[in-house]
């Protein structure tokens, strides 16, 4: 095979960050800041998200109020300074507290007072919405499990906020289709940003009658019903919420890290060896990491795209030499995904393999072996990264072993054999891919469709993934061939990705809908679930291969940030 490699010398851009505290041994039971949180409806509160910033940081930590309405932040994570306090709870606005100031020397206090919600509806996320919406179990059905949902790009407020009728609505969804959904992520506090498909414009998709596998002119009608058209100033339904955590829940430390450009779209991220964060920028020709330890970005660009060509930097890995590989978007072509793309960090250099096939990949995976995979929907292809070559391609949609029907690939992960697998998201199979000979195994998952999304193996070979359309989390364990399911509590909670097994064998998950990470013991079936203190959106989680206790690291894709999840038991 033909190989092309492309040298490109990019120019740096440093920004630097603020951590709210250094790193350190200091005892995390030791306590810089804290308070309870009361109101006068419910007295102490539990389950109150309190988020502390301060002065001239990068980074907001957030903590959750115990039984007793109490929080509590550790000392190692609140630096002596001045901080600004906010909090999460629907139904509930902070009566302002001031600014408080953290000493070395003392632990500061600070009592937070909580008052009835001038406006609900801005509170709610989009699982509350459709657990308030009326409407048949259907019509909701194809709402929530359309593989490239409103909660995909934004939450359901601006459709229930919306004013237009059943028939203005249809162009409405039209517009929606000329957005470039991995490049366009609009969240609260003007972080996020919208790209528009260059081959996709309104003459395109208003002839499509459909979205995804909905009629347009159904769906109008559906949320015409649930919206504010036809004169309304209020919604003629009951408004319901989601209780706040509560017990196991409540024992988590979060911390958000603000991207130096706050319309970066963090589709994927990747943590190195040495526990240093990964991200390409799904909007633009943008890759990414940030120092854990300083809390300092630096980033890198290749040549910017064509104007009017949607597309950047797709699903990102690191491999053992430490250099990042990913798909960019090529300058030519309707390809919005990408061409296999290596950076070298110790030379700040960009190195892309001519790709003969154009296979238009999307997610990458190094295997245990240090080979590369990448896919599309319908197509593996392993790289050797010594040779810096392509050495296999493997379909997986056509040939004898392929069941009749839809087939979509969606994310490729790789176990200790060297063998492939993905989900199947149209068809609700996993598929496997032999390494050595390309053997294509389809195995059906228990019950379909599903939408399978996005999932890692663990250290036995097992592979977890997120039913999104089944909402739950799914393990596969390619030795015996055998699923087995764990359903995560509500429906239309949709998870979208998950994590491998932690130290103590949880798996994580996220869900856009709640805006909420879920954490599975497989051993109980228990999952509680941890309320992110901001909208949330996130298509990967990834444990920290350094941190000395269990650390989730997520890219927050709804608003341009870096999430570090630290549970505390």
């Amino acid at each position: 095979m033909r190989v092309r490699v492309v040298l490109m010398l990019v120019a740096t851009m440093t920004i630097a960050g603020f951590v709210l505290a250094p790193v350190g041994p200091r005892a995390q039971g030791s306590a810089g800041l804290t308070g309870t949180v009361s109101s006068q409806r419910e007295g102490p509160m539990e389950g109150v998200v309190v988020s502390a910033r301060r002065d001239g940081s990068n980074a907001t930590v957030s903590v959750v109020t115990d039984a007793g309405g109490r929080y509590s932040f550790p000392r190692s994570h609140v630096a002596a300074g001045r901080y600004t306090l906010t909090m999460r709870a629907v139904g509930y606005d902070l009566v302002d507290p001031g600014a408080v100031s953290v000493t070395d020397g003392a632990t500061a206090t600070r009592d937070l007072r909580l008052e009835p919600a001038k406006d609900l509806p801005s509170q709610l996320s989009s699982l509350e919405w459709i657990m308030s919406m009326p409407g048949t179990t259907a019509q909701k059905e194809q709402l929530a499990y359309q593989g490239l949902s409103c909660a995909y790009c934004h939450t359901y407020e601006r459709i229930v906020k919306s004013k237009h009728d059943a028939a203005q609505m249809v162009p409405v969804i039209s517009r929606m289709q000329t957005y470039f959904n991995d490049g366009t992520a609009l969240g609260h506090g003007n972080r996020g940003r919208a790209a528009l498909w260059g081959n996709r414009p309104m003459s395109v998709v208003e002839k499509t009658p459909n979205w995804g596998s909905a009629p347009k002119k159904d769906m109008a009608a559906y949320l015409a019903t649930v919206n504010l058209s036809g004169g309304r100033s209020t919604w003629p339904y009951e408004l319901k919420t989601l209780p706040r955590p509560a017990g196991k829940a409540t024992r988590v430390i979060m911390t958000q890290y603000d991207m130096p450009r706050p319309d970066t779209v963090p589709h994927d991220m990747a943590v190195a060896a040495d526990g240093t964060p990964w991200y390409g920028d799904q909007s633009r020709m943008i890759i990414g990491k940030m120092d854990p330890k300083t809390g300092q970005f630096k980033e890198w660009s290749m040549p910017p795209l064509p104007k009017g060509h949607a597309g950047g930097i797709s699903d990102i890995d690191v491999d053992h030499e430490g250099n990042v590989w990913f798909p960019a978007t090529p300058q030519e072509g309707d390809c919005h995904f990408g061409t296999p793309t290596r950076f070298n960090p110790k030379t700040e250099t960009f190195e892309t393999i001519d790709d003969p096939g154009k296979h238009c990949l999307q997610f990458t995976d190094v295997g245990p072996d240090g080979k590369v995979w990448m896919n599309n929907v319908s197509v593996m292809v392993r790289i050797d990264p010594k040779a810096f070559r392509i050495d296999g391609v493997f379909p997986f949609t056509k040939g004898p072993n392929v069941p009749q029907g839809v087939h979509v690939g969606y994310q490729v992960v790789v176990n200790s054999k060297g063998n492939a697998y993905i989900s199947d998201f149209s068809g609700s199979y996993v598929v496997g891919v032999n390494g050595s000979n390309g053997e294509v195994s389809y195995y059906p998952t228990p019950q379909r469709p599903v939408l399978p999304r996005r999932g890692q193996f663990d250290a036995q070979d097992r592979y977890w993934f997120a039913e999104y359309g089944g909402d739950r989390i799914t393990m596969f364990d390619t030795r015996s061939n055998t699923f087995t399911q764990y359903p995560v509590g509500l429906k239309y909670t949709t998870p979208y990705a998950t994590s491998a097994p932690d130290r103590n064998g949880h798996v994580y998950a996220s869900s856009n809908m709640s805006e909420r990470i879920l954490r599975l013991d497989p051993k109980t079936r228990e999952v509680i679930e941890y309320q992110v203190p901001t909208d949330f959106d996130s298509k990967e989680l990834i444990h920290d291969p350094v941190a000395t206790r269990t650390t989730v690291w997520m890219a927050n894709t709804r608003n341009a940030r870096l999430l570090k999840l630290e549970p505390l038991d």
